[in-house]
């Protein structure tokens, strides 16, 4: 029986576990990156294993993160010791991930560009094409959609910054902004090194048209009165997909991660996410056991929807916030009950027996993957 003979472009996280699955059951696979394994990469480093599907990563941690910082009026200690979540060094797992989709049978050419015109090409070549290309993707320039991505994403600025992260310790720091439209982060993967940026999420938001310069004044804004500080090594940043795409499939190829706009639209992390969208693209070509859509598009939204849902939800209710109430959120997050004081209680308490259901159904995932009702 002739093997399939599979392309993928990119080699992200959605690309590189899509050759190796491809590779694992006896498929020919071939991976095009436009670079080179583990360079440019636009990434604040956490690694969140939101559904309990892709566990550990093998090299690259820096820590395990076993507390978040999360601020807005007062600061708040969030215990993470339950969830599955990671500071890594993105570049080096990515590499080693690479490694791996080669010692199991994956031909991985770098420097090696596709553009939309080649895309013909290779869907006459090869049986299936995976575009996980990210944003805007390759499949995207072809059929004419490559302006969701910015419809639909968070406009991001991030410093690689060197300074004395000792104080904050092995903890990710966030600020919410009200009403939904995004927040700071600082994120250390060392004592002396860190990543620190923002990010606006609402995609109604106006402050998401501000034009590059100002969105880096406000980053420093944000830094003076954190008091964060410390030499700029590197900065990055751009528009992270937080809306998925609901057609998946063109023809004969199938997007996956950022390509299809699957990153979380409630804090914008997606590499666990374009792991399972890369591995699951696979699994669909193969009719692996498991697989209940014949449509790609629907197999994708089968897997992902539970979790996507209460993350929407999430961030509507979060677009109802203002300040004050984003402050009495995140003492309850922290559990830190004293903190919110009965007033408040009595004040935001038809909004909290409202939203009872879906803060149960977030928690549940949080801590455990399982996400449906």
């Amino acid at each position: 029986m002739r093997k399939k003979r599979i392309c993928v472009i990119g080699g992200g996280p959605a690309g590189l576990a899509a050759a190796v699955e491809a590779a694992r059951l006896g498929m020919d696979i071939d991976v095009f990156e436009r670079s080179e394994i583990g360079k440019h990469i636009r990434c604040a480093e956490g690694f969140y294993d939101s559904m309990h599907l892709v566990n550990k990563p093998e090299v690259g941690v820096r820590y395990k993160v076993d507390e978040a910082l999360l601020k807005v009026r007062k600061e708040y200690q969030v215990d993470c010791r339950r969830i599955n979540l990671w500071m890594i060094d993105r570049a080096k797992w990515q590499k080693y991930f690479a490694k791996r989709a080669k010692a199991a049978g994956a031909r991985i050419f770098e420097n090696a560009r596709v553009t939309s015109g080649d895309l013909q090409g290779l869907e006459a070549e090869y049986d299936w094409v995976i575009d996980a290309s990210g944003i805007p993707s390759i499949t995207s320039v072809r059929y004419g959609f490559r302006n969701y991505y910015r419809r639909n994403g968070a406009v991001t600025v991030q410093y690689v910054l060197e300074g004395d992260f000792s104080g904050q310790g092995e903890r990710l720091k966030f600020l919410p902004f009200p009403h939904y439209k995004g927040y700071f982060w600082v994120f250390p993967k060392s004592s002396t090194i860190a990543n620190v940026g923002f990010g606006y999420f609402d995609p109604e938001s106006k402050e998401r048209g501000l034009p590059g310069r100002l969105l880096w004044e406000r980053l420093d804004q944000l830094m003076v009165q954190e008091k964060v500080a410390g030499k700029i090594i590197r900065r990055t940043g751009g528009i992270v997909p937080i809306r998925m795409r609901e057609q998946l499939q063109y023809g004969k190829v199938l997007l996956v991660g950022d390509a299809a706009g699957c990153a979380s639209p409630l804090h914008g992390g997606g590499i666990d996410t374009a792991l399972i969208t890369g591995r699951q693209a696979v699994r669909w070509i193969a009719g692996a056991e498991g697989i209940q859509n014949q449509d790609f598009s629907g197999e994708i939204w089968r897997v992902l929807y539970p979790k996507l849902e209460v993350e929407m939800r999430l961030c509507q209710i979060w677009k109802e916030l203002d300040q004050e109430a984003v402050d009495v959120v995140a003492a309850l997050i922290a559990q830190n009950y004293k903190e919110v004081g009965l007033r408040r209680i009595l004040r935001y308490s038809p909004r909290l027996v409202r939203d009872y259901r879906i803060g149960k159904r977030f928690r549940k995932g949080l801590m455990t993957g399982q996400w449906a009702n």
